[in-house]
């Protein structure tokens, strides 16, 4: 098994925490990884598939322990439940919360997108349980696979063509390690596949699901730019509630992300519009390939984003700041401890110019600025305006 970062953040979470709750998108290696850590200490823990249960319906965690003994899926000695796929299982809530409370065993679970959409965890699971996302590789992940350090350690000119493979195939582990582009497409075809199967046919009405990849192009053409209802119901023949409803379905199911406007809006600010990213570019790609769409400059941007969904902590939020005469700021990272935040904008070149609308941006909340960040192609240095750095890093780094 390639032992990604994820892979070592979840080991330490389970040294420490009574309940560990994993969700991510399909076929990112959940399974994988969680398996890992059951064999290496198979006395101590156990590994449950709940999709090949016989029984699913338990109402206690008590009566799922007596279920998985009987079978012999648990021992004596169990310390540790790693439960796959868990959103088969009807009461989960209560069956976590049984869990936590009772402090019998330590309990990790994973489930795909549809385990938010199903299961309300909020109430039942509030102060209990730890939260990872597991997305697919990002970057730094890639280069790890394949055996070539960490992106901090490297020149732009050293892995350039890495970072265009990324760019065009993304980081599903199985598309990742695919020989040719043949073979990638199909893997992406795949992963397409299980989500229309397993997720969109489920919770979509029969004219909602012929819809959907029609949805999808719509966003995958539009990537990065605000999102107006209005024009994309006029555009796909689509009811608003449909419209949302699909959004919903991508969004839970990890396929795409939205991202909303800085939330102090000051006068003259774009309010309540989103953007959409996708979670990953490979597949931003597939859907523009198969809808036979392009987008021009907005792959960079679009890589820039999930890699700082993919990296950020989980105190900080994602916005994007835009006038309503059109300046922007791609990116702002706002830490909800330090009240502080990162306006970052993506620059395609490799210039070191400072961008106007940062002077802009610092008039108006320069006090909340910690510095600010323009990712670029290759150029890492520092400049100052006024008493604020301005950092440029490649895009390629995880850490701004």
């Amino acid at each position: 098994m390639i032992k990604i970062k994820a892979y070592y953040k979840l080991r330490e979470l389970v040294k420490r925490e009574k309940l560990v709750v994993v969700v991510g998108p399909r076929r990112v290696g959940k399974t994988t990884i969680i398996k890992e850590l059951v064999d290496e200490n198979p006395t101590e823990n156990a590994y449950v598939l709940a999709d090949k249960l016989s029984k699913r319906d338990f109402k206690t965690a008590d009566e799922l322990v007596n279920y998985l003994q009987f079978n012999g899926l648990l021992k004596k000695e169990t310390k540790t439940i790693f439960i796959d796929e868990a959103h088969f299982l009807r009461n989960l809530g209560i069956i976590l919360k049984n869990f936590f409370d009772e402090g019998k065993y330590q309990v990790v679970v994973t489930g795909s997108g549809s385990f938010n959409i199903y299961n309300d965890l909020g109430n039942e699971l509030v102060g209990r349980k730890v939260m990872v996302y597991l997305y697919p590789w990002d970057f730094e992940d890639y280069l790890l696979a394949y055996g070539k350090g960490l992106v901090s350690d490297m020149d732009f000119e050293v892995i350039k063509s890495d970072l265009g493979e990324f760019l065009e195939w993304g980081g599903y582990p199985e598309v990742v390690l695919a020989g040719t582009a043949e073979e990638k497409i199909n893997c992406q075809t795949k992963i397409f596949q299980s989500y229309l199967d397993e997720d969109v046919k489920l919770l979509l009405k029969r004219e909602e699901y012929f819809g959907f990849e029609d949805v999808l192009g719509y966003l995958a053409r539009n990537v990065g730019s605000i999102l107006i209802w209005e024009n994309m119901r006029r555009e796909l023949n689509l009811s608003l509630t449909s419209l949302r409803k699909i959004k919903e379905i991508l969004d839970h199911s990890f396929i795409t992300y939205h991202v909303l406007p800085f939330p102090l809006n000051k006068a003259g600010e774009i309010k309540k519009h989103q953007k959409t990213y996708f979670v990953d570019n490979g597949l931003l790609n597939y859907i523009l390939r198969k809808k036979i769409l392009s987008v021009s400059g907005k792959l960079e941007e679009n890589f820039v984003f999930s890699q700082l969904l993919k990296s950020k902590k989980e105190t900080t939020d994602i916005y994007f700041w835009q006038k309503k005469n059109g300046f922007e700021i791609d990116f702002v990272l706002y830490d909800l401890l330090t009240k502080k935040m990162i306006p970052t904008e993506v620059k395609s070149g490799s210039k070191d110019n400072i961008p106007k609308i940062f002077n802009t941006f610092n008039k108006a909340y320069g006090e909340m600025v910690d510095y600010f960040v323009v990712m670029n192609k290759g150029i890492k240095k520092v400049r100052k305006m006024e008493s604020k750095e301005v950092r440029f890093a490649p895009m390629f780094m995880n850490r701004i």
